[in-house]
């Protein structure tokens, strides 16, 4: 029986590192997969995924109605005197400001020149 076409030849270093090379590719292959698979399980499955879309929905419905919720009281409580005093507020904090950043100025002037502004 002749069997010399079981027998190719010597094998060389470029096959055995191209077979090395696709056993290692294919080993990640089908870990990838198998890891794909199981997350996928895992996540459609678990209760507390579906419980933390639930929680995070609920959350939301309840952001929206506080936001409603102070827009009506500031349409209903807030009056036109309230937003004067808030407005003369905000003037006399502005105008405190300035008053201080002008002495710092000032006394900045002084410390650097010698003598006071103008």
């Amino acid at each position: 029986m002749d069997t010399s076409f079981l027998s190719p030849g010597p094998i060389t270093w470029a096959q055995v590192i191209a077979l090395a090379v696709f056993l290692f590719g294919l080993g990640k292959g089908v870990d990838w997969l198998i890891g794909k698979l199981r997350t996928g399980t895992r996540e459609a499955v678990s209760p507390l995924t579906i419980d933390m879309a639930a929680a995070k929905i609920e959350i939301a419905n309840l952001n929206e109605k506080l936001n409603a919720f102070k827009i009506e009281v500031a349409r209903t409580y807030v009056t036109g005197d309230v937003i004067h005093r808030l407005e003369r507020r905000i003037d006399d904090m502005v105008t405190s400001v300035r008053d201080e950043m002008k002495e710092t100025r000032d006394t900045m002037l002084r410390a650097f020149t010698g003598r006071g502004p103008g």
